[in-house]
């Protein structure tokens, strides 16, 4: 990935049964429609852990990693790759 951003970002996402597909996300007042979920991880935090999410929106034509924390419940855009 080429841009860390590290900033909130609101989120919509579905989950089906223990799957998750994360829809669209808003930053910087943009709307990123979410074309695939290419990958995801989960890191240790605290008590809890935070799930990574590299997603690509073809729409924009960017390459995205997106973080939510289950401690606090909040999202943010760590990475962004024009492609």
């Amino acid at each position: 990935m080429e841009t860390q951003i590290y900033e909130p970002v609101e989120v919509i996402v579905y989950f089906h049964n223990l799957h998750i597909e994360i829809v669209r996300f808003k930053w910087n007042n943009n709307i990123y429609n979410v074309s695939n979920l290419n990958s995801y991880w989960r890191v240790p935090l605290g008590n809890g852990f935070e799930y990574h999410f590299t997603v690509f929106c073809r729409k924009q034509g960017v390459l995205c990693e997106l973080s939510f924390n289950l401690n606090d419940f909040k999202w943010q855009l760590v990475q962004l790759e024009n492609i």
